[in-house]
């Protein structure tokens, strides 16, 4: 194969952001620059003093830069930072790094521009080290994934090694243990067969490339096709979602994964519009529906009061318990279809006291309820 393919051959692969499956290994065991034996600085040591989330996704990509490099991989600094959706300066940063780690990155003509792993054969790669803690913490979370999981039978597989993992421990007791919880999923989607579909829209997102599709809206007659720019994948309630924008609304369309007939990457690129603004919508949304918020004060029932408080149902939420044992809850979000239907789950334990057209849905919707019961709901005495 030659060099430029070579090159070609890893940047085609929307999985090379994860470093072909080694991504995520911790880069700790140590190599000695054979011009410094004094240097034994890690990744991890270097990268400690930048704020959370921008070390994550700085370490993310820089163990997928190595990966490709430890491959074989042939690209230069500007195809680097197309791929990673970032600018070459960050790239020429990255590579900077991964020199002070003890990585000896060269270039042709001494240049950093073509990037490449001097004596590659000898350089190992960087292994995984979980502690029991972290064993214990990938468990639970893959013990909440249900058999119409997408990637169930992946997830699966990699508990069976974090179990092994966990045997080799001094301590091989487990909190998360099958004999100790007993994990229960109701009303999930069935997702697991859609796992090429949510790799494809996974791909898209990631090389910002348009998509021409085929959907079907439960009120539709019959799929429609249309071409669509992926923005962001959504997880709201065990459901999954697409949010990005139709080349015909201005607005974002969000779309359910389920609901794909078929999708197809096309060569198209598209920049995400400057007015997506993810953190808003989560920030803002009561659930999957995203529109203009409003203040909501709801008064619940002494008995049920326990069991609203001890719950977060919204960031902005505010409880204030009251002199006879009621609570009102009051949160700032948008979304009253969700949020009508979130109200009605509590039955009479729940009264809307705010916004006053709130109040009147769902009353209305009470009230149409009650009609359809007839006799069979016994009269309220007054007084």
């Amino acid at each position: 194969m030659s060099r430029a393919q070579t090159r070609g051959a890893y940047l085609r692969q929307p999985w090379a952001l994860y470093g072909g499956g080694q991504g995520y290994r911790h880069l700790r065991q140590r190599h000695h620059d054979t011009r410094s034996s004094q240097c034994k600085v890690t990744l991890i040591g270097t990268m400690m003093v930048k704020s959370s989330k921008r070390r994550d996704a700085q370490m993310v990509r820089i163990l997928a830069e190595l990966g490709i490099l430890l491959e074989g991989g042939l690209p230069t600094v500007h195809e680097l930072a197309a791929r990673f959706n970032t600018r070459r300066e960050t790239i020429y940063r990255d590579l900077r790094t991964l020199q002070d780690a003890g990585y000896p990155i060269t270039g042709e003509r001494g240049l950093l521009s073509r990037p490449r792993l001097f004596d590659r054969a000898k350089q190992a790669r960087p292994g995984i080290r979980l502690n029991a803690p972290e064993i214990d913490a990938m468990l639970w979370a893959a013990g909440q994934v249900g058999a119409q999981h997408p990637f169930q039978a992946e997830v699966s597989a990699a508990t069976t090694k974090l179990r092994g993992m966990l045997a080799a421990q001094p301590d091989a007791e487990s909190p998360v243990s099958d004999s100790v919880v007993l994990w229960q999923q109701r009303g999930d989607k069935d997702y697991s067969v859609h796992q090429a579909t949510i790799k494809t829209i996974v791909e898209a997102i990631l090389r910002r490339r348009r998509c021409q599709i085929s959907y079907r809206s439960p009120a539709a007659p019959a799929p429609k096709s249309f071409e669509y720019d992926p923005y962001r994948l959504l997880s709201v309630s065990d459901g999954l979602y697409c949010l990005g924008r139709t080349s015909t609304h201005t607005e974002i369309t969000m779309l359910a994964v389920e609901r794909l007939i078929s999708i197809r990457v096309t060569g198209a690129t598209f920049r995400v519009a400057p007015t997506f603004e993810p953190e808003r919508y989560e920030q803002e949304a009561f659930g999957v529906i995203w529109d203009e918020p409003i203040d909501v004060a709801v008064r619940f029932r002494q008995d049920q009061a326990p069991y609203v408080a001890e719950r977060i149902w919204h960031p902005s939420q505010s409880v204030e318990p009251q002199p006879d044992g009621s609570l009102i809850l009051r949160f700032r979000a948008g979304g009253r279809f969700e949020i009508v239907r979130w109200i009605l789950g509590w039955g009479d334990a729940a009264e809307v006291l705010a916004p006053s057209e709130l109040r009147d849905q769902v009353g209305t919707i009470l009230s149409s309820a009650a009609a359809r019961y007839g006799g069979l709901i016994p009269a309220t005495k007054a007084g």
